[in-house]
């Protein structure tokens, strides 16, 4: 995951702050403070009453007194630093001397600086010893390639085969119908717990959960009125998967085919995002311009992108290579055409592991769910061998 962390803007240039904390809140999925800096001391940690995780220090003409007020604070009573100043070596020499973890001049680089950030939180994080569950987000390249299917499934397998305890996330606010792949009503409320996510703790969201006799536990949305993407607060959003991950081994989320700030939110958390696609030439270029776009607008590289070819059929046109060479991410997994029973398996809401567990669709998706989570799946037999079998791990 990318967690996010307290980020304090600080500096006396007001124009250079506005535009620093437009890109900052834009580009990245952390928690921005600003503070101008129109006292007379340029220590930015000034009398603060409450030390942010991360500064990002914008400096002025007067840098030299700018640097030498940071310095004068101790290391141990200050955040990791990155300061923004100008194209200057004796400038970038100082403030390195002083202890900034990384330096930027104008135009600022925003990818860059988000991967500062990013790595900065993923150390605090370490350095804490937070054992966040792992985040895959699952989304169409192009509408209707089977995101939703493979996120039930793949989730359903994790806690089937795998033995994790598992989150299933239905992030369409309009559409979401993932509880009736598991023939559970729409009762889950992912709204209300979004909404209450400042009280919330992970004994408290259960409460909001569906749960699934396989021990799958189902959050979606069944709000009557429309919710559309300007209704959830990102904020909300980013504190609720923080709590549903500190209380599950694996978190899946299926997202709408969309990128938008509430998408924003969880496909930058995501440790891995499965872009599902089709074998046509249209699903492929529809897969490249979100690729793209998670690249450029997101700042995610291509290697935490996994692409899933589904309905695969060899005896199609367009080869994995194609594949593989069109959208320049090795990553993919091919999961086979097996369209009947997939549909009878969602029409009975009855989960395709259990209506047909040694299908090729079945045994794609259970490698898939070794391959997220580096376990061996357990033997899908069930009966008094699978009791057995865990009375002796007890």
């Amino acid at each position: 995951m990318k967690p996010s962390m307290r980020v304090l803007l600080a500096g006396r240039d007001a124009s250079q702050l506005a535009e620093m904390e437009k890109l900052m809140v834009s580009g990245t999925s952390h928690i921005l403070s600003l503070r101008h800096i129109s006292n007379g001391n340029s220590d930015p940690l000034y009398n603060l009453p409450e030390m942010p995780e991360t500064l990002v220090f914008c400096l002025t003409g007067a840098w030299e007194e700018e640097l030498r007020a940071l310095d004068e604070r101790p290391m141990a009573r200050r955040p990791p630093t990155i300061v923004v100043g100008p194209e200057n070596i004796a400038v970038m020499r100082m403030a390195l001397r002083v202890g900034a973890r990384d330096y930027f001049s104008f135009p600022m680089p925003e990818y860059d600086l988000r991967n500062s950030l990013n790595r900065i939180a993923e150390g605090l994080r370490a350095d804490a010893g937070i054992n966040n569950a792992k985040l895959t987000a699952v989304i169409n390249a192009k509408g209707g390639s089977g995101a939703s299917i493979i996120a039930a499934t793949l989730a359903h397998s994790l806690v089937a085969r795998i033995g994790q305890r598992v989150s299933l996330l239905d992030l369409d606010f309009q559409f979401g119908h993932l509880s009736s792949l598991f023939d559970l009503p729409p009762d889950g409320g992912l709204v209300d717990a979004i909404v209450r996510s400042d009280n919330m703790d992970a004994m408290a969201l259960e409460g909001h959960m569906l749960k699934h006799k396989s021990g799958l536990h189902i959050l979606g949305d069944t709000s009557q009125q429309l919710i559309v993407p300007g209704d959830i607060e990102e904020g909300q959003l980013k504190k609720l998967i923080s709590v549903v991950q500190s209380g599950y081994d694996h978190v899946i989320a299926d997202l709408p085919r969309q990128i938008d700030p509430v998408a924003g939110v969880v496909l930058e958390s995501a440790d891995v995002i499965l872009l599902v696609v089709q074998q046509s030439i249209a699903h492929v270029q529809d897969a490249r311009q979100m690729v793209r776009y998670l690249n450029t607008y997101l700042g995610i590289p291509p290697t935490r992108m996994k692409v899933v070819v589904n309905r695969w059929d060899k005896r199609l046109d367009l080869s994995f290579e194609d594949i593989r060479k069109s959208l320049e991410i090795e990553d993919i997994c091919c999961i086979p055409n097996d369209f009947s029973k997939v549909a009878e398996s969602a029409n009975l809401g009855t989960p395709l592991l259990e209506f047909a567990p040694s299908s090729p669709v079945s045994r794609s998706i259970v490698n898939l769910a070794e391959s997220l989570s580096g376990k061996k799946a357990e033997s899908g037999q069930f009966g008094l061998g699978r009791v057995l079998r865990k009375l002796a791990r007890t």
